[in-house]
């Protein structure tokens, strides 16, 4: 019984991969741009939305801004440059967001323009160097990271 639940499982899973069509370009750009318009593209934006950082580290070029679950790089321009966020409850498009299982993310946004059994990585569009990664464990997703075109 045991061997006959593991094989369905393994049918169902790779089944679930097998659908992920091709990638949908208007959901991955929709996705990418969603850190910016839930929280803001800039500093001030983003501090009127989030409130007060509970942490802020200046680095080479940017300064990160950190809030429970969220860390966002802002550039010397004060534009939002990366967005990592480690905890659920964010509102993000198609309900993607930490735990989300991975064929899930397959199934909104479909086949990952790069691909490992650890991460997913999806380019924006129009040819900017916007991006955004799912990373995986056990099937689930732990993190998602953005990096943003910031002068």
């Amino acid at each position: 019984m045991r061997a006959a639940a593991v094989t369905l499982l393994l049918l169902v899973v790779s089944g679930a991969a097998a659908a992920a069509g091709p990638t949908d370009i208007a959901r991955v750009d929709e996705f990418i741009d969603a850190p910016r318009a839930l929280f803001g593209r800039t500093r001030a934006e983003l501090e009127r939305t989030l409130g007060t950082p509970t942490d802020v580290r200046p680095g080479a070029g940017a300064v990160r801004l950190s809030w429970p679950g969220l860390d966002i790089a802002v550039s010397r321009s004060s534009r939002v440059a990366a967005v990592v966020l480690r905890a659920a409850g964010r509102p993000l498009p198609h309900g993607l967001d930490v735990g989300t299982p991975r064929a899930r993310v397959e199934a909104v946004l479909g086949e990952a323009q790069d691909a490992t059994d650890e991460r997913y990585a999806y380019v924006d569009a129009d040819g900017f160097p916007n991006s955004v990664e799912f990373f995986f464990r056990a099937g689930r997703v732990t993190r998602i990271e953005w990096r943003f075109w910031a002068d």
